[in-house]
């Protein structure tokens, strides 16, 4: 097998040395040339035209060194081409407003894709296109069947360049991959890899792909590899490992939710220039059993902490410490590391699928995506991931339109419920009562989030309907690799079996300890009434700052008192409680549900910075808290009692929120300080833990990049649902992340 040294150090570098402007030149200028060729189609016809002429003239570059081949042409325009750019991202005609339509923020059918082979697939889409006389069905089909041909010509042209530099064996690789059913590992990922490459670097702007649970679906054929002597398992790490290595070179620099044209090379230019890839390892099967094994030690072994992608999302399975202690030790080891790893407890999603009603053989499916969001797996499409209901034909009217404007993840105001809270206080406060209890805080809070939950689910049903009126009128690319779509003919966000939104209780631990700072000061110790504290609020507390010392000296999510820990549970359980109750009819009805979880992703800091003060001793204009970390500066008493005061997070009703673990470097460099961690980590989560991603820095080592950048280029931490080069992200994001650890 060759060395993966010109591998590694390639992909390495394209992270953090690939020009700050560099543009997918090829895509942009070929799309400028054919932007209005195929307006006179439908849609699915459309983008099958569209992307066979891009895939059949877009080059096909190729090294000596590659053992999986796919690459994208990424470079600084000349001012000619700049110019072009420019026009082309704003011209009417612009194919990727109403062609080339996004399918990112989710995961394909990748065991279909792999069981069945690009030369299946095309099989069954045939045999779907026979057997239908609807238009729009024979039209989506024959899109498909396009599109396949298309990808098959692409990956021979690829196979053709391998060998006429001697790389005989991609060659060969690519072959199988583009014309049969995968015969091993390395055709598995080199189709694999093809298709995520199209649609991360060619179609999808902010694709945020989930590549699948590649331990589980490709562990056959690892088997019979290794069984057979096809492969040793030294190749089997090369090939995992030059996959790694493909997913980094066709990123951009800096950061996609804080950044902007001045500092980030933008969605604009590249389309997966700061997407995360997930790919999922580990956890349970249908029946419950774990699915760790061989290959799952093999891709935890492959992870290179220099890498943004992939991102690793472990199952935790209760007790992976003690049933599978090297695979264990080895993805500790390899957290403290990389900053592109999670953990996400695998019951605890289960636990809280069943209870919402979710068959085994469902909800054994789902799947995390990119920013850290559920998704049901193959079988549920995200609403807001589109394409929306006015891309489905001219059927629909302008009235209707404007009705259907989903929300997203934001409660009835701009900066989500920190300020329905402060809102909640304010009507309280003027009402003159003097027998205000903490209950009536609580319910008046909750009332004004069910309001917001019935008023998003009725308008969430509504956009359905409309979809569901032609199913068939609009294709994206991931409706080739959908299972369901491949037998129906009908785009997955109209038809999936499930179609979910997001429903996040953001900035949490800001109204954690808003609501714990108030019932200790004004209802049990009485040092304040609710009409003082909402004055001393509303002036930024420049009006009380005795006030201000109460707030902030008051018990606080993560310091694991009785009094924060009764206010964070009661918190989370209620609000997850109604999330499932309002979720109810709807689910049974239309398969339709909000999916409950604690993510703001950097919203926290957006939303944060306009708004005024809340009672925790917050001040106007800084940072809410973030997903379900405490706030910064909470955990005064160390990270075990974090850990518990996060254990009572309700362990059956959040499908999915972000704990950002920082940690000094320092304390865990040793075998001893591995070993450590990896205890309390396992405990976390044995115990019920929901999540935890790690970045272990130190805040010297932060504080220094931030000064003198040059030096420390390799610098990875983990921002929210993705990573990021620490010295390319701006400043008031660096800012945060240094918070985050003093």
């Amino acid at each position: 097998m060759k060395s993966l040294t010109k591998n590694l150090h390639e992909a390495k570098e394209a992270l953090v040395s690939k020009p700050l402007l560099a543009t997918s030149a090829e895509r942009i200028l070929i799309l400028n040339e054919i932007k209005s060729d195929f307006n006179s189609l439908p849609q699915p016809l459309a983008f099958s035209g569209m992307l066979s002429t891009l895939l059949d003239r877009v080059s096909t570059p190729v090294e000596d060194y590659d053992l999986i081949g796919g690459r994208c042409v990424d470079r600084e325009l000349n001012e000619e081409e700049e110019a072009i750019f420019q026009s082309f991202i704003t011209h009417p005609d612009n194919p990727e407003r109403n062609i080339l339509l996004g399918s990112g923020h989710c995961t394909y059918s990748w065991d279909t894709v792999v069981n069945l082979g690009l030369c299946g697939i095309r099989s069954e889409a045939i045999k779907g296109l026979n057997s239908t006389d609807d238009d729009d069905k024979k039209a989506f089909f024959s899109a498909m069947v396009e599109i396949y041909d298309a990808i098959e010509r692409y990956m021979l042209r690829y196979a053709d360049a391998a060998e006429a530099i001697g790389n005989v064996e991609l060659a060969k690789t690519m072959r199988i991959a583009a014309t049969e059913r995968p015969s091993g590992l390395a055709s598995a990922l080199q189709l694999l890899w093809i298709i995520t490459l199209i649609d991360c670097a060619y179609i999808t702007e902010n694709p945020t792909l989930t590549v699948g649970r590649l331990d589980v679906i490709l562990y056959p054929l690892y088997k019979a590899d290794i069984e057979s002597g096809r492969l040793t398992r030294e190749d089997a790490q090369a090939y995992i490992t030059d996959y790694y290595c493909k997913h980094n070179l066709i990123m951009g620099r800096g950061e996609h939710q804080v950044g902007d044209e001045s500092n980030s090379t933008t969605f604009k230019r590249i389309c997966n220039f700061d997407a995360p890839q997930y790919l999922l390892l580990a956890g349970t099967d249908e029946s419950g059993r774990p699915c760790a094994n061989e290959l799952t030690q093999l891709f935890a072994e492959c992870i290179v902490p220099a890498f943004k992608n992939p991102v690793i999302v472990v199952r935790y399975v209760k007790d992976m410490d003690k049933t599978e202690p090297l695979l264990w030790k080895t993805l500790v080891d390899k957290a403290l590391a990389s900053s592109s790893m999670m953990f996400y407890n695998d019951g605890n999603i289960l636990a809280a699928l069943e209870r919402m009603g979710f068959p085994r053989e469902d909800a054994h499916k789902y799947a995390h995506y990119g920013c850290n969001w559920f998704s049901t797996g193959d079988n549920g499409a995200w609403m807001l991931g589109g394409p929306y209901s006015d891309k489905y034909g001219t059927f629909i009217s302008d009235d209707e339109r404007r009705s259907l404007m989903v929300p997203y993840m934001r409660s009835n105001s701009e900066h989500s419920w920190p300020e329905d809270l402060v809102e909640v206080l304010h009507a309280l406060a003027k009402s003159g009562r003097d027998d205000i209890t903490i209950d009536d805080i609580y319910d008046a809070f909750f009332a004004r989030m069910a309001d917001f939950i019935d008023r998003k689910l009725d308008l969430l049903s509504r956009e359905l309907k409309v979809r569901q009126r032609r199913p068939s009128a609009v294709m994206t690319f991931g409706d080739c690799f959908f299972t369901d779509s491949i037998k129906t003919g009908e785009c997955f966000s109209a038809s999936a079996k499930y179609h979910f939104e997001i429903q996040s209780f953001q900035m949490f631990g800001t109204v954690a300890d808003s609501l714990i700072a108030i019932d200790k000061l004004v209802m049990k110790e009485k040092k304040a009434t609710l009409a003082e504290l909402v004055e001393a609020i509303d002036s930024n507390f420049r009006s009380n700052p005795r006030l201000l010392a109460l707030c902030r000296n008051a018990d606080k999510y993560g310091m694991d008192t009785p009094l924060s820990n009764y206010h964070v549970k009661r918190l989370s359980e209620t609000a997850t409680d109604l999330v499932m109750k309002k979720n109810a009819p709807y689910l049974a009805s239309q398969r339709l549900f909000l999916t409950p979880c604690m993510q703001s992703d950097t919203w926290h800091l957006k939303m944060g910075e306009d708004f005024g003060a809340t009672p925790d001793g917050r001040l106007a204009n800084t940072a809410f808290s973030q997903n379900t970390r405490p706030s910064n500066g909470a955990c005064v008493n160390g990270l075990t009692a974090m850990f518990n005061s996060m254990l009572n997070l309700p362990h059956d009703g959040l499908l999915s929120g972000a704990l950002n673990l920082d940690l000094d470097a320092k304390q865990f460099d040793s075998e001893a300080g591995k070993e450590q961690l990896a205890a309390l980590l396992a405990v976390y989560f044995n115990r019920g833990g929901l999540h935890a991603q790690v970045t272990c820095v130190g805040l010297d080592a932060l504080i220094d990049a931030q000064n003198n950048p040059a030096e420390h280029r390799d610098l990875r931490v983990r921002v929210t649902g993705y990573s990021g080069v620490f010295v390319d992200i701006c400043k008031r994001l660096q800012d945060d992340i240094i918070e985050r650890l003093k």
